[in-house]
């Protein structure tokens, strides 16, 4: 029993871990880089958050992106719309050395140019299930639960493993001894 909550309570810890080591390392991208989104050796994920792309992409899907100025017509690209200060992934229309213009897969017209620098890179294909992951790991109150729950395992197969064991002394042996040592 105390080998399982000891190992129950080192698989919450070790997810509660690796989830803060992600979050952290967004947070260092973002915030003390100045990036506008988390890097990852190339590749960027971008949560789907509009219907804008369906059939190809369902709302809360997570996109790879992966950094890369080789993209074509056809092709779909995550791309920062200052219009609407977000990030957004379009098909492109056309493409050439200072513009690119896009367009949603619902929508009946263009959307207004975007120049190059404002493109971060080509959508090579989603993640499954990686958004409904994300969306229950983002709340808070789950991340507490998981903490608590991988503390508390941890805490209960500690004190099984060091409880005090009671040891019983034979009352003759001790005697025994007692009565060797006055007799010297």
């Amino acid at each position: 029993m105390r080998k399982f909550l000891h190992g129950i309570g080192n698989a919450f810890l070790t997810i509660v871990v690796l989830i803060l080591i992600v979050y952290g390392w967004m947070f260092i991208e973002v915030k003390l880089l100045l990036k506008s989104y988390p890097e990852f050796f190339g590749y960027v994920f971008y949560l789907q958050e509009e219907a804008d792309m369906v059939p190809q992409f369902e709302v809360q899907d997570v996109i790879l992106v992966k950094k890369d100025e080789d993209y074509q017509a056809g092709d779909m690209v995550l791309y920062f719309d200052s219009k609407d200060s977000k990030y957004k992934v379009h098909n492109v229309v056309s493409h050439d050395a200072s513009l690119t213009i896009t367009k949603c897969a619902t929508c009946e017209a263009n959307n207004p140019a975007v120049t190059n620098d404002h493109v971060v890179g080509k959508a090579v294909g989603k993640v499954m299930f990686m958004g409904a992951i994300v969306g229950f790991f983002s709340q808070k109150i789950v991340l507490i639960f998981f903490a608590a729950v991988g503390v508390i395992f941890l805490v209960v197969s500690q004190y099984f493993e060091y409880k005090p064991k009671t040891v019983k002394i034979e009352e003759k042996s001790v005697l025994k001894d007692e009565d060797q040592l006055s007799k010297k």
